[in-house]
């Protein structure tokens, strides 16, 4: 026991300093452990504010446990000032790393992809009692320098509970969100989204991007930078896929609606995505004695069975009735449309005519799906590919995923910015797969929305009446009419029009910047 008027802590040594407080390393005499105690600098002690965040962060400490959360045990009052106790913690801040290691970003690329899932991992916690409102790297402890280990620390400036804004300009500007300049009354946990997006790019590329406020104080407007404009990580790290770069990138959207709407959302987007190489998504090709061998692992195997054609919901269109019970057989679907990138290698091996959009700055990225090609545009690549397109029922039947009835191909929930491109999230395409959330069970990415996709059929808009109740087998149109098919919905579609069971239509001879295509092979 230590004697009355003894004091508890001891020892103290500097080992960290900010513009307000000072951390010590100081003697637990109690416990018998060492601890870190953050004092307010002395000049400070009289701002009411910083004062009030000191009591937040033991409030907030209290109310939450994760270990990717700094525990803060109590308040410090006595010779040394006013301060709070916290666990000592070996090791350096997230910005020290990220300076330590500028340059190596393929050798630390999953330590990094780790990294940024612990600290969406912890804000789903906080989130669930307080708004952070100053995450950034220096707020971020690394322990033992190991990056898959991160400590989130400073909740100072945070809100506990839900509508405990007020007006007051908090955190640090070169992480901050635009409303928290604006609006700071209207701050929730969107805001630490858009900074964990900004430090997300950071972290995966050592650049800040065009989103940043940084300038803010001499500019007093934040920038307001569309999507499709910003560099996606990818370009800076090539282990970066294009389902991560949409992720990170959603995240520093400018309006707080057009962002994920959680960390959990963030975090159930990330749920599949692994690293790559260079060469990203899209499924490839090689051409041995004159034949073409699919590529087995950009394409996925579609058991066949039996499946409901159609739609008997109210939100049906008359096209999608009736419904009838359909036998297909196995068949291989690329797992992606195809991509600018795979159809140049077309272009280049049989000289025919490049599609007007296969360089355009927006639509002619290489991983983005290709557009502008006409029905007989897209035949012609199958054929070469040793492939074709699939009939509108086997379209269908991928889509749904083997589900009982699903609206998506992904299920019932309404598609965001996370699931799909369309509704305009974007004002283009996007790179194939880069809507990690709306895979669908057999593994298909971009089914709602990005491009609206060519099928082997002709349309019909009363086709399935002119099929059996049950019994046929791989139906497809043959009956020469003025339109092919078109399934998925594109970036400029409604959702509606995303839905598994939409029929659409256009001219085959037709050209336009939200029409591509995907491949069927033989199982």
């Amino acid at each position: 026991m230590i004697q009355q008027g003894t004091e508890r802590y001891t020892d103290w040594k500097v080992i960290g300093e900010g513009a307000s407080a000072t951390v010590y390393k100081a003697m637990d005499q109690f416990l018998g452990r060492l601890v870190a105690v953050k004092i307010i600098k002395e000049q400070f002690r009289a701002n009411e504010m910083i004062m009030n965040s000191l009591r937040h962060e033991v409030i907030i400490s209290r109310e939450l446990r994760h270990p990717n959360i700094c525990p803060i045990h109590d308040f410090y009052e006595g010779y040394m000032g006013v301060g709070i106790i916290m666990d000592l913690i070996s090791g350096i801040e997230l910005r020290k790393w990220l300076d330590q290691n500028r340059g190596h970003l393929l050798e630390t690329a999953q330590q990094r992809f780790e990294l940024f899932k612990k600290l969406l991992e912890a804000m789903s916690t906080a989130h669930t009692k307080i708004v952070h409102r100053d995450l950034k790297p220096d707020n971020i402890f690394i322990m033992d320098g190991d990056p898959t280990r991160p400590v989130i620390m400073d909740f100072g400036v945070a809100l506990v509970g839900k509508g405990a804004g007020d007006d007051m300009i908090a955190g640090t500007a070169k992480y901050m969100s635009p409303e928290q300049w604006e609006a700071p009354n209207l701050v929730d946990k969107r805001s630490d989204l858009f900074a964990l997006g900004i430090m997300g790019y950071e972290i995966f590329t050592d650049r800040i991007p065009p989103t940043t406020l940084k300038n803010v104080l001499k500019t007093r407007k934040p920038p307001r930078i569309p999507l499709h404009e910003i560099d996606p990580p990818s370009q800076y790290c090539a282990a970066i896929p294009a389902s991560l770069d949409q992720v990170i990138i959603q995240m520093m959207a400018y309006e707080q609606q057009d962002r994920p709407q959680s960390a959990g959302d963030v975090l159930k987007a990330l749920e599949g995505i692994t690293l790559v190489g260079e060469e990203g998504g899209g499924f490839d090709f090689s051409i041995i004695g004159g034949k073409k061998e699919v590529d087995t692992e950009r394409t996925v195997l579609v058991e066949g069975g039996v499946f409901l054609l159609g739609n008997g919901r109210g939100n049906a269109n008359p096209n999608e009735k009736p419904v009838r019970k359909v036998t297909i057989s196995p068949f291989r679907m690329s797992i992606y449309p195809i991509t600018n990138r795979e159809y140049q290698r077309f272009v280049e091996s049989t000289g025919y005519a490049p599609p007007p959009l296969l360089h355009d700055s927006a639509f002619g990225r290489p991983n983005n799906p290709v557009v502008g090609v006409t029905y007989d545009d897209a035949l012609a690549y199958a054929s070469w590919a040793g492939g074709t397109l699939p009939s509108e029922c086997q379209w269908e039947y991928a889509a749904k995923g083997g589900q009982k009835h699903p609206t998506f191909p992904w299920g019932e929930e309404t598609p965001s910015s996370l699931h799909a491109n369309i509704d305009w999230a974007q004002e283009s395409t996007s790179p194939v797969g880069s809507c990690a959330a709306g895979k669908n069970p057999y593994g298909l990415y971009d089914l709602c929305g990005n491009v609206w996709e060519w099928c082997l059929d002709w349309y019909e808009p009363d086709f399935y009446g002119t099929l059996p109740a049950e019994g046929v087998v791989d139906p497809f149109n043959q009956r020469v009419s003025k339109a092919r098919v078109l399934r998925g919905g594109s970036f400029d579609s409604s959702r509606q029009q995303g839905r598994c069971s939409f029929r659409y239509f256009a001219a085959p001879n037709s050209r336009s910047n939200a029409v591509g295509f995907r491949l069927v092979f033989a199982a």
